[in-house]
């Protein structure tokens, strides 16, 4: 009896979900299209800023560390980026931040994840679909004149 009462509640210990949320985020980094950049302390002239490129859409998970889209870990969603006069935007980019700019810096492509690709696939859903529509109704269509002709 005491053995089946040790079984069962391993087995209980065993299904009931445990998490660990450990994860610290080691530098503050902003995503934009698929670029990792680290965001630095070194503050740029607001004169070498240069057209915005874009802006935060997503809030990294800290619980799981996946993020996507145009994230960031440390800036809030709306957070611009913008280019910097006579440097490469694959080098490093201009991070808007309490009416300040900061350097970032290009460190890592953004590691895979299915949602990035959403964007490509779904259109292209739509328009097999529409295509597929289009030659079932031709189809029927012309079942439609050949049982008429006879």
């Amino acid at each position: 009896m005491i053995r089946k009462k040790l079984l069962i509640s391993m087995l209980l210990l065993l299904w009931i979900p445990t998490s660990l949320y450990a994860l610290t985020w080691a530098y503050p980094f902003v995503v934009l299209d698929g670029r990792v950049y680290e965001v630095t302390s070194y503050q740029v002239d607001p004169s070498d800023v240069g057209l915005l490129l874009g802006q935060v859409t997503k809030v990294a998970n800290e619980h799981t560390g996946s993020y996507h889209g145009n994230a960031s870990n440390q800036y809030p969603v709306g957070t611009k980026y913008f280019k910097m006069d006579k440097v490469d935007e694959k080098d490093a980019i201009a991070v808007k931040a309490d009416q300040l700019y900061y350097k970032a810096t290009f460190i890592k492509y953004m590691p895979f994840h299915w949602r990035n690709i959403l964007s490509f696939i779904i259109p292209m859903l739509f328009l097999i679909s529409l295509i597929l529509l289009y030659r079932m109704r031709e189809n029927l269509k012309k079942r439609y004149k050949k049982s008429i002709v006879r």
